[in-house]
């Protein structure tokens, strides 16, 4: 379902052009809408977006495949959150590895039940690897695989798109972006701070939503890097 409600892109690229006053630059719709999406695109790094998050299921177990192609199962994918397999209703963790310890942990001549996987793009293709492979019996046991990852957000384009994230009262984050990113492309680093600290700011608000409903005590808001990585001054980081 598409969203309906919040800034729609004419506004914002239409506020990029007027608040880093390129408006009389040649190209300057086209230099504000990319830097528009820009920003979309580094926000979306930012947060476990609720809005962006997607449960996928592989039904498609094969014995002894060990690697199955996500895009057939999970549409826009960016990155894996958590793995599981049910049995009863009852959800059991197939732990999530990176490369380094897939070297160290996985053995690709047993089958059985997954206790690790990975996403890997080894071949060319982005692709769930699991170990031990599943074998007959796990499939019949439990049919399918489950995971939960985070979606691409979809780019903005025509006039009346409403970006799917940040939440609706933190989406001028895109605009202030936006303009630190072409405020630095012309070489004015206060400006480029300056804007990048007010999205801070805002996207803030987000990580304390998250702070609230974990429990965990408030933090400064990540800093970000630049959309055209010139370094400027930096707000404190959080602690992971």
């Amino acid at each position: 379902m598409s969203v309906t409600y919040g800034m729609e892109f004419s506004g914002i690229y239409g506020r990029i052009k007027d608040y880093a006053n390129i408006s009389n630059v040649t190209n300057a719709d086209t230099k504000a809408k990319q830097a528009a999406n820009d920003a979309l695109r580094l926000i979306s790094v930012m947060r476990y977006w609720e809005q962006l998050r997607r449960e996928a299921t592989i039904n498609a177990l094969v014995a002894s495949q060990v690697a199955y192609t996500i895009s057939t199962f999970a549409a826009s994918f960016d990155r894996i959150i958590s793995c599981w397999y049910k049995s009863n209703g009852v959800r059991y963790e197939i732990v999530i590895v990176d490369d380094g310890m897939w070297n160290v942990e996985s053995d690709s001549e047993s089958d059985g039940t997954p206790e690790i996987c990975r996403v890997t793009k080894a071949d060319g293709t982005l692709k769930i690897e699991f170990s031990p492979t599943p074998d007959a019996s796990f499939i019949s046991n439990y049919t399918n695989i489950y995971f939960d990852y985070v979606k691409k957000p979809a780019e903005l384009s025509g006039d009346t798109d409403v970006p799917e994230i940040p939440d609706t009262s933190q989406q001028m984050a895109i605009v202030y972006l936006g303009v630190s990113d072409l405020l630095g492309k012309q070489g004015d680093l206060s400006g480029l701070t300056a804007w990048e600290a007010k999205a801070i700011r805002l996207l803030n608000t987000a990580h304390k939503i998250d702070d609230r409903k974990t429990g965990r005590t408030p933090r400064f808001g990540k800093p970000l890097m630049p959309i055209n990585h010139s370094m400027g001054s930096r707000m404190p980081d959080y602690e992971e």
